[in-house]
């Protein structure tokens, strides 16, 4: 997930619509609140150790929705409705980047720490208001279609009590029948219904089940989707989080002092060989100096 700037660029460039709710500013199924903060850095800011600022949505967006009126006019809008102002050294490089015109801007600043968008499921997440307002409808759809499973289950059970064999037809069947041929036929006809009556009671339960099972895992979801926060994704955990490279790279050691070192140099008295090897044969004094010594003596 790229950063809010990006985001703002990227519908303003498209024409998609952004839809603003109260504190919250609406990117599809990404949101961010008003007083965000963009990485795009204040002109002015950042110098001479002073702390960067950065521009917040509200400010930007602000800015696009009144991009036809003179920079004078748009600060005393602004001021009235007491929302900061993009600075005029920043207007057109801004613009430029917004509508696509710039693919970058020097004013970005790739390090700032950047707010996590917080994700809006189309399909199960919905806003508060609307979730209320649903609340309070009566649920006629519903009691529509639990009062035509209660007649239906009715109807098949009242066809059942129709079918149950009566004691007035086993007596008159007792003439053309043995007893025990009658009560065997009986037997096996309640078995079949009790069987057919409970596969069908079961199976109004269990869609009954079923229904209210959905509606609370529904409502369960919704709230825990409504409480969640993205702060990491693939993209934002490899950006950076404000920490400065230079901290990394190690000083350069200096050189110290070595005793060693002066024994390339031999005093006047030293051997002469070693002397002509240090000044490629010429008579040279290294180690003379001429403290102590007069103008005159020298010329």
């Amino acid at each position: 997930m790229a950063d809010v700037l990006s985001v703002l660029r990227q519908y303003n460039i498209q024409k998609k619509e952004i839809v603003v709710k109260g504190d919250e500013v609406i990117f599809g199924e990404f949101s961010w609140p008003k007083n965000v903060k963009t990485n795009y850095v204040v002109w002015g800011t950042g110098k001479e150790g002073q702390p960067r600022e950065y521009y917040t949505l509200d400010s930007i967006l602000f800015l696009l929705n009144n991009v036809h009126l003179s920079h004078p006019v748009y600060v005393r809008r602004a001021a009235t409705e007491n929302i900061p102002v993009v600075r005029r050294p920043d207007r057109k490089d801004l613009l430029g980047y917004l509508n696509g015109e710039a693919s970058t801007s020097a004013s970005i600043d790739r390090s700032a720490p950047l707010e996590i968008g917080l994700q809006r499921s189309t399909q199960v997440k919905r806003a508060a208001d609307e979730v209320l307002a649903e609340a309070k409808k009566p649920r006629i759809e519903d009691e529509e279609c639990v009062r035509l499973d209660k007649e239906r289950l009715a109807a098949r059970l009242e066809g059942h009590k129709e079918g149950i064999v009566q004691t007035e037809q086993i007596r008159s069947l007792s003439e053309a029948m043995s007893v025990e041929k009658i009560a065997a036929i009986k037997a096996k006809i309640m078995a079949k219904k009790r069987s057919t009556i409970k596969t069908d009671l079961d199976d109004d339960i269990t869609a009954l089940k079923q229904r209210s099972f959905v509606d609370a895992e529904v409502d369960v979801t919704r709230d825990i989707v409504s409480r969640e926060r993205v702060w990491r994704t693939r993209t934002t955990i490899l950006q950076s989080t404000g920490k400065d490279p230079t901290l990394r790279t190690k000083q350069p050691i200096p050189a110290a002092y070595n005793r060693y070192d002066q024994e390339r140099f031999k005093g006047k008295e030293g051997n002469a060989n070693s002397i002509g090897s240090e000044t490629e044969g010429f008579k040279i004094d290294t180690m003379g100096t001429y403290h102590g010594m007069t103008l005159k003596s020298v010329t």
